[in-house]
């Protein structure tokens, strides 16, 4: 059967065969999976229900396929049970709505248990039905048909197809198909038998009957009906009833197909399925070979060697001649389809045609120059075009469309194609009027071409346009009238998908993640981790017709800015005649896509049918929204903690820059204070000559700590320069220990020892910056600063600025 994909679905004794126009998948059995279907004593039968279930069952046999995760539904009992019917099953049905009825008690029930008609009634044995309207056919062994309303679950009428002699003719099977205006039965017992049965008439008419068992039948829309038997192939016109028997069948290579065609099917594609007994699947199609192949067995040379066709030529009477390297023939074709080769002696053929026909053979220069003043040069290694207006040359290979890389022969058509043959295949190239980009097409021996090489020139253009192709062993013929095959009837399959190159299994987890929860087929997302971004897609367009000429466009929306093209063996340099389109895409960065696939065949008609596949690269954890969430809050709070940094730090040095400056000006009171006082008490010493004493000890108290700052003074001007000119060398120096140093200082200026040597140092470098004389560096050696990077620290806490900015600011506020 055909699946609504466009797949195929084979069933052997072994197994399921699933089949997408280049690989089958296997779905394998086990016993658990086999229900007893006592009721059914036919062959196998295979039914579709909607939610992608096959139904089988064989002689006194059920089972159940579930095809979107290609297994086996086991424990049908307990599937039974929990929809609700608790008696066995003796039977299971499938009509034309894919609703499913069961047979159980002799009673016919709906799956949803909806509908149930009592069949207690009805004498024989049930073995097919087929809905139609509002009406339920029910087809016993005994030939009746029995029509129900479903509405009301009454019975209509019945009627059979043959008299109750005839029953034990056809008892056994029954296949039934819909047709246009009726039913066709399929009937065998010790005979077989094809009928029809007109719904509207109600009337049955049969139009064969064997002595053997009718096998399988199928209907095409033109209702031509194909039967298959043990001993070939029934085919009937239903319409006018005319009968084709084919007893033997020719396989492709010649051989005959000597075994029992136990199985056919009719796709929509309008090609035919022969299932064999012993020698498996064939395919046939009425279009399938463009190109008539005329092989050896039609020449008259010594079968001990090859036959060379080395050039053809043709007379004023439309007759073509053939010449290979033994003789020369005239070639017929009659009504009747014969291939006709005649020997003609030499001195029989017009002698203008003699002499191009050896012109042709002894000129076998590869080289053409089109209409449009292009040339082209067939090599042993590609096909070579030069443009004489651009000046400009290229070469084709394999990779851009040529069937094969070693060019013997190039024609011209009346349509401005470019005809190559090469050592396999022909390849047609079709060259755009507008943008000048040429199209190739190739024809290798899938669609009738030799299988061996082509003659060097042996190309020629009837004046019927009908091509010739010689080669070795044979020509090739390709008349006008051959037309592209029709758009074809279904979208892109995806197939399979292959991470790092490693095909994806169903079900199956990679880097602890399940890819396919589903069958390729059936899946239409797909969600990956970012390290699992080196991806690989196999779709297929099921041309079961002519494999090699199916053509795709795709896009991966998010990567690729417009369609991609390209054609089944032009994508690298390995032939592939099956198919199917290889995508890959390496390193893709995290983000949702839509890979967008369209498929059609050589004639390059897109069916507007899109096959879309939605691709998600999820982001690492450190590029996820939650991430960034947290990055953001952590930048706010490090800026918040640099702001709250920066306003401490300056609010505690604007404090500490007020403290020195209430300081100085306490200092300053207090001194100008203490003069005063000092001058007040000399004053009034002088006017009463009194408390002599007192005075001259406090003016003694006075000096002697003006002489203890000038001399500390003194000394730390003295070794500005020396760098490590600390409070412990200042101490020894004043003859004091550190504490009666640090107590002294603070007792007359609130500082410590190294705040004052340090403010000296700053003093002085304020001084000489005002001079201008020395850069920064020079007056940090002088003031006995360690580096620059500290003086300028230093200098900024106490005068607000850098020492760069020193002078500038000095000069200004002068």
């Amino acid at each position: 059967m055909q699946l609504p994909d466009g797949r195929m679905v084979f069933k052997t004794s072994g197994n399921i065969n699933i089949y997408d126009g280049a690989h089958f998948r296997y779905i394998h059995q086990t016993p658990k999976d086999v229900y007893p279907l006592n009721g059914y004593d036919g062959f196998y039968r295979i039914y579709q229900a909607k939610n992608s279930i096959l139904w089988i069952k064989d002689h006194h046999k059920l089972m159940c396929v579930d095809l979107r995760i290609e297994k086996y539904v086991p424990n049908l009992d307990t599937f039974f049970k929990k929809k609700g019917f608790e008696k066995e099953v003796d039977d299971l049905f499938m009509d034309s709505n894919q609703n499913l009825w069961l047979l159980i008690s002799g009673k016919l029930i709906s799956e949803d248990a909806s509908i149930t008609i009592d069949l207690s009634n009805n004498n024989g044995v049930l073995q097919d039905l087929v809905s139609h309207n509002n009406n339920l056919y029910l087809f016993y062994n005994s030939g009746e048909v029995i029509c129900y309303d479903l509405k009301n679950k009454n019975k209509l009428y019945s009627k059979a197809a043959y008299s109750k002699k005839e029953q034990d003719f056809f008892k056994n099977t029954s296949l039934v198909v819909k047709g246009n205006k009726g039913f066709y039965q399929l009937r065998n017992g010790s005979k077989g038998g094809f009928f029809f049965f007109d719904i509207r008439k109600r009337i049955w008419t049969k139009i064969l009957e064997t002595n053997y068992t009718l096998n399988t039948l199928v209907i095409n829309p033109n209702d031509t009906a194909y039967i298959s038997c043990s001993n070939g192939i029934w085919i009937i016109d239903c319409k006018t009833g005319k009968k084709t028997y084919l007893p033997t069948l020719k396989k492709v290579d010649g051989s005959i197909l000597n075994t029992e065609i136990s199985t056919i099917f009719y796709d929509k594609q309008d090609g035919l399925w022969l299932g064999t007994y012993n020698q498996g699947l064939l395919y046939y199609h009425p279009s399938r070979y463009k190109f008539t192949y005329i092989g050896r067995s039609y020449f008259s040379e010594s079968t001990q060697k090859d036959v060379i066709v080395q050039a053809f030529a043709e007379d004023k009477l439309g007759n073509v001649y053939v010449k290979s390297q033994s003789f020369i023939y005239r070639y017929n074709f009659s009504p009747k389809g014969d291939k006709i080769l005649k020997v003609i002696e030499a001195s029989l053929v017009p002698k203008e045609l003699l002499e191009k026909i050896n012109t042709i053979n002894k000129n076998q220069k590869i080289s053409l120059t089109d209409n449009r003043g292009w040339i082209w040069t067939g090599t042993q290694d590609g096909l070579k075009l030069f443009d004489p207006k651009k000046q400009k040359e290229s070469i084709f290979y394999t990779k851009d469309g040529l069937s094969n890389n070693f060019i013997h022969a190039i024609l011209e058509d009346r349509n401005h194609n470019i005809w190559v043959t090469s050592s396999y295949g022909i390849t047609k190239l079709e060259v755009d009027t507008i943008n000048e980009k040429i199209h190739f097409t190739k024809f290798t021996s899938d669609v009738g071409t030799l299988e061996g090489e082509y003659s060097d020139g042996a190309v020629f253009e009837a004046s019927d346009g009908t091509l010739y192709f010689g080669g070795i062993n044979g020509f090739n013929i390709l008349t006008a009238k051959s037309k592209n095959t029709n758009k074809l009837p279904f979208k892109a399959v995806f197939t399979n998908l292959f991470l790092r190159g490693e095909k994806i299994e169903l079900a199956k987890s990679y880097d602890d993640r399940v890819i396919l929860h589903e069958a390729a087929p059936y899946t239409k997302e797909i969600a990956l981790s970012y390290d699992q971004n080196f991806l690989s897609f196999e779709f297929s367009a099921l041309n079961y017709q002519n494999p090699s000429q199916t053509y795709y466009r795709y896009q991966l929306e998010g990567i690729d800015n417009h369609w991609r093209e390209t054609s089944i063996g032009g994508q690298n340099e390995n032939e592939n005649t099956d198919g199917i389109l290889k995508i890959s895409y390496t390193n893709l960065p995290p983000g949702k896509y839509k890979l967008k696939v369209m498929v059609s065949n050589s004639n390059k008609q897109w069916n507007g049918l899109v096959t879309n596949l939605f691709v998600t690269i999820n982001a690492p954890w450190w590029k996820t929204t939650t991430a960034y969430i947290l990055f953001i809050v952590l930048l706010i709070s490090l800026i918040g903690a640099a702001v709250f940094g920066y306003i401490y730090y300056t609010r505690k040095k604007l404090e500490r820059n007020h403290r020195e400056e209430v300081l100085l000006i306490r200092i300053k009171n207090l001194i100008e204070q203490c003069d005063f006082l000092q001058s007040e008490k000399e004053s009034y010493l002088t006017q009463t000559n009194l408390n002599s004493t007192f005075s001259t000890n406090s003016n003694n108290e006075n000096k002697a700590d003006n002489a203890f700052l000038t001399r500390a003074l003194e000394l730390v001007e003295k070794n500005l320069e020396v760098s490590d000119y600390s409070v412990e060398q200042l101490s020894r120096d004043l003859c004091m220990d550190r504490t009666g140093l640090y107590r002294k200082l603070i007792s007359l200026l609130d500082k410590s020892p190294s705040l004052f040597i340090r403010n000296i140092r700053l003093q002085k470098a304020a001084a000489l910056l005002l001079e201008g004389e020395y850069n920064i560096a020079e007056i940090t050696e002088k003031v006995g600063f360690s580096s620059s990077s500290y003086l300028s620290k230093c200098f900024q806490e106490v005068y607000g600025c850098r020492p760069s900015e020193y002078a500038e600011k000095s000069r200004k506020s002068t």
